[in-house]
């Protein structure tokens, strides 16, 4: 599978694609009536198809198998955009291919750039999931940092580069714990030994700890980071954060450009 397309016109065992994706089908990779596609629907889903009729605008096809995965991203990013349009483009690209759920320009104090091209930056949203093969298309939204910080998540942390200012690093905290859950494992497997007539028992209790360690670490759990524009939060915004109950989130001893730093966290929770 060297190609996806993209397409929200569904109906029922049909799909065709449109504008630049029927363009891209068509006329770029010249496929023709009978060739097998594959098409996603940015929900979870990717259909094998053949192709029954197509021009420059349309192509028409029937679905002969569905494929869904569930979702795997749960991620959302808050982000300030930054001042040059590609260096905001190439950020977009690459945290759609490592994977996140939403992402969210944020209106903060210092924010350079007030304005941005939504339906560009989808379409660049698109063109990544593509090609890192995904099956989930990113919601790509504007939000002021207030409204931000009312958004609900089950940890949620701000990257600053104030050192007199709480930091967290969530790497460091999941190694204590793996550490803390190794040794817990190791009692509990000499606990199985000496004890080997009360299994059911042992069995409860190593169910609590997984339930524990999920609990705290599940990849499945929804993460919100805020990462701040060039000139950085301010030190209100950050108080504000810290308020609304979000932790400190250490990047390293290095400070890094908006784009970098995004990457950075993102992949801390991967």
């Amino acid at each position: 599978m060297n190609n996806l397309f993209y397409t929200n016109s569904i109906n029922g065992d049909t799909l065709t694609l449109r504008e630049q994706e029927a363009v891209h089908c068509a006329l770029v990779l010249r496929k023709k009536v009978g060739d097998i596609i594959y098409v996603i629907d940015g929900k979870g889903n990717r259909y094998k198809c053949g192709i029954d009729k197509l021009s420059k605008r349309d192509v028409e096809c029937a679905i002969l198998s569905t494929e869904s995965q569930p979702k795997s991203e749960h991620i959302t990013i808050a982000i300030a955009p930054t001042k040059n349009r590609d260096r905001l483009e190439w950020m977009i690209e690459k945290l759609v291919e490592i994977g996140v759920e939403r992402i969210i320009l944020m209106h903060t104090s210092n924010t350079e750039r007030t304005r941005t091209n939504l339906e560009r930056l989808e379409k660049k949203a698109v063109s990544a999931v593509k090609q890192s093969l995904r099956f989930y298309i990113p919601e790509v939204v504007e939000l002021d940092y207030t409204q931000v910080l009312q958004l609900e998540a089950d940890d949620k942390y701000i990257a600053h580069c104030y050192d007199e200012m709480e930091k967290g690093d969530p790497e460091r905290d999941r190694l204590d714990f793996d550490s803390a859950q190794s040794d817990s494992d190791s009692a509990q497997s000499d606990s199985d030994s000496a004890q080997s007539d009360s299994d059911s028992a042992q069995s409860d209790s190593g169910s609590f700890q997984s339930d524990s360690g999920s609990a705290q670490f599940d990849s499945q759990t929804k993460q919100l980071i805020l990462i701040g524009p060039e000139g950085d939060f301010t030190t209100s915004e950050v108080q504000q954060a810290f308020d609304a109950g979000f932790q400190g989130l250490d990047l390293g001893k290095f400070r890094l450009r908006t784009e970098t730093a995004a990457i950075v966290a993102v992949t801390r929770f991967q």
